[in-house]
């Protein structure tokens, strides 16, 4: 990043894996959230990588850490790509799959914001 090379900033940060798997201090994410402009889409796909998948019951601390990258995802959506029917298509299916599962409906209401309006 310091040398401007964000293209391989990018690869490298592709190469690390999904999101939130690591102790890196959250460098991964200043580096994703760097890049965001420059490659909307590619970053996008990193967070939604991070959510892993919504269909399993978890504990409650994992499902605050997936609020964390579904917010993450909500501002690519709105924010960034200025898309917000791409977003409700997006979220709303994952919030109907998980509506039996209170814990996670409240940790995604407490985490991103506008979660208890999707339909």
């Amino acid at each position: 990043m310091h040398r401007k090379d964000f293209g391989q900033a990018l690869t490298a940060l592709k190469g690390m894996g999904p999101p939130g798997r690591r102790y890196d201090g959250g460098y991964s994410l200043k580096v994703a959230q760097a890049l965001e402009e420059r490659f909307p889409k590619e970053i996008l796909a990193y967070y939604r990588s991070g959510l892993g998948n919504s269909k399993v019951n978890l504990p409650r601390k994992e499902y605050a850490a997936k609020a964390v990258f579904m917010a993450k995802v909500r501002h690519m959506f709105l924010d960034v790509l200025k898309s917000p029917q791409d977003w409700e298509a997006f979220a709303r299916p994952i919030k109907i799959a998980n509506v039996r599962r209170p814990a996670f409906q409240e940790e995604m209401a407490r985490g991103v914001p506008g979660w208890k309006d999707l339909g």
